[in-house]
């Protein structure tokens, strides 16, 4: 009994979950999820989806799944795919990518029908509150004396969890359906009723405007997609110098078939 249990790792003490001999630490778990939340849902929810995960990959080490040649020949392809992914991320950070304002709107000006909707999208001003009291009082500053007012009035005000202006969304990133049914109902200017969400804040919604499907908004509204279309499509053009420096310095062989 005393060998056997000198051969045992001791259990560990701060720990949320366990399947067998293995834990899911705190610290682990802070790790996959912002620990400070309050939102128990979300925390059950990832708990529950390691030990799904482990309950089948130690059935599957029981059956002999990571001693198939299946096995090993997806893990050594799934190595050299992320071992390329993390040397392309230290090389993007080697080489800057350096550009100035004006080319973000010149790439915009040539590459304009890129930019064409293929969903109805909306331009809105979104806030979030812990207190439903607070919300309904933003509300009525916001429909008196406009929106820019009433948030300079709630300026650090502790009840506001989330505040985004200006955001551009397409209709299927308006969540929940309950949201994006009511933007959708709004006219410009309009602000929308207290929205109370399934995480217990309270949400209010302003329509600055509309874009149909088929549109092409100004680029003043969607200037931060070009931008990140831009640096995409410089990433691939150093990536395909990068591979064609490679090909110089390695010995390539590709016979006839």
């Amino acid at each position: 009994m005393i060998f056997i249990s000198c051969g045992r790792e001791p259990a560990k003490k701060d720990y949320v979950a366990k399947v067998n001999d293995t834990y899911l630490t705190r610290e682990e778990l802070s790790g996959m999820i912002d620990t400070t939340s309050n939102n128990k849902f979300f925390k059950d929810e990832v708990i529950r989806n390691w030990i799904n995960k482990e309950l089948l990959y130690q059935e599957a080490e029981r059956n002999g799944i990571l001693d198939e040649d299946e096995f090993n020949s997806v893990i050594n392809n799934s190595k050299k795919e992320l071992a390329a992914a993390l040397l392309l991320d230290e090389y993007y950070e080697n080489e800057k990518i350096e550009y100035e304002p004006d080319d973000i709107e010149e790439f915009f000006g040539g590459h304009k029908d890129d930019f064409r909707l293929i969903y109805d999208s909306y331009l809105i001003n979104k806030i979030i509150f812990n207190d439903e009291d607070k919300t309904v009082q933003f509300r009525y500053e916001a429909i008196t004396n406009g929106w820019d007012n009433a948030l300079s009035s709630f300026v650090n005000n502790p009840s506001i969890i989330k505040y985004q202006g200006n955001l551009f969304l397409h209709d299927y990133e308006i969540y929940p359906v309950t949201l994006l049914r009511i933007v959708q109902e709004l006219f410009p200017n309009e602000i929308s009723i207290v929205i109370h969400d399934k995480n217990d804040n309270f949400l209010l919604v302003e329509l600055l405007k509309k874009f149909d499907k088929g549109t092409i908004p100004n680029f003043d509204v969607i200037k931060e997609k070009v931008e990140k279309r831009f640096i995409l499509e410089k990433k691939e053009i150093l990536i395909r110098n990068y591979i064609k420096e490679l090909y110089s310095k390695n010995d390539i062989e590709i016979k006839q078939r």
